[in-house]
């Protein structure tokens, strides 16, 4: 049998074989895409969880520790809260600005808080119980700073945040810090700022003067109730931190995070008006 010396040579045409190259480069694009987008949608997943929990973390430290702010185990002349060490003007709790280290906030709200509290005063490794005296390891306080919160470990007062030995407690290689805000009073809902925080909702919880007439009077900051108290009354007051915090994963300002939330203080500031 005779075969056809054409039929026998005969492959694939140029025109199919761009066909066949075109369809093969459309289905291996579309599988790039889709891992492309997976591998994103897994980095931005990654991401997300880490600012999470890193801005979590954060607020979970500042809120526990504020809420300690004036506490002590022993109150100087026994019973009287008055004269608590803790509570005085050098060491009660405040509210500053990095931009004005020494001076309060106006209005009423800063990324700076200064406090402190009774704690075991360990020597050479040997706890102790509070004694009572403001030791300089029983100052501490909170900023924001290049992009970072940092944490105060010791100092000498709660009126300057330029006082005293601070250090870092998140990486700004990781996570920026882009916004964070203390305040006695109530903060208004804030409409998104790209690349510092997303919409931040109303905080509605304020400070309170009280023990005089009329009452509740508003507190303008730690020390100084509006309308003044009459000389030698007994004030108490209520303090409560509305707080605000914001971050974004470094290099990706994309996802941008927030966490807000309100913070009573366990002990009130018990003082006599002059």
């Amino acid at each position: 049998m005779r075969v056809n010396k054409y039929i026998k040579g005969r492959g694939f045409t140029l025109i199919e074989l761009m066909i066949s190259m075109m369809l093969g480069l459309i289905v291996v694009g579309g599988a790039l895409s889709i891992y492309i987008s997976t591998i994103k949608s897994s980095s931005d997943v990654v991401k997300s969880a880490r600012l999470n929990y890193d801005l979590d973390s954060v607020m979970q430290l500042m809120v526990n520790d504020i809420r300690r702010s004036g506490f002590t185990g022993i109150p100087v002349g026994g019973l009287d809260t008055v004269s608590n060490v803790f509570m005085a003007t050098a060491t009660t709790l405040n509210i500053r600005t990095l931009a004005a280290v020494t001076t309060d906030p106006t209005p009423n709200s800063g990324d700076c808080i200064l406090y402190s509290y009774d704690v075991d005063d360990g020597n050479n490794g040997t706890p102790e119980a509070p004694d009572g005296i403001v030791n300089t390891n029983e100052y501490f306080g909170f900023k924001l700073d290049r992009g970072a919160i940092w944490i105060r470990y010791s100092g000498t007062n709660t009126t300057s945040c330029a006082d005293g030995n601070w250090e870092r407690i998140t990486d700004e290689n990781k996570v920026s810090i882009t916004f964070l805000q203390f305040n006695f009073l109530p903060i208004a809902g804030q409409a998104l700022v790209a690349g510092v925080h997303p919409a931040l909702p109303a905080l509605t919880a304020t400070s309170r003067c009280l023990n005089y007439t009329p009452e509740p009077q508003e507190i303008t900051n730690a020390l100084i109730c509006n309308p003044a108290p009459a000389a030698n009354a007994y004030v108490a007051q209520k303090r409560v931190i509305n707080i605000n915090l914001s971050g974004y994963v470094n290099g990706d300002n994309t996802v941008l995070k927030s966490l807000s939330t309100t913070v009573q203080v366990r002990n009130h500031r018990l003082y006599k008006a002059i």
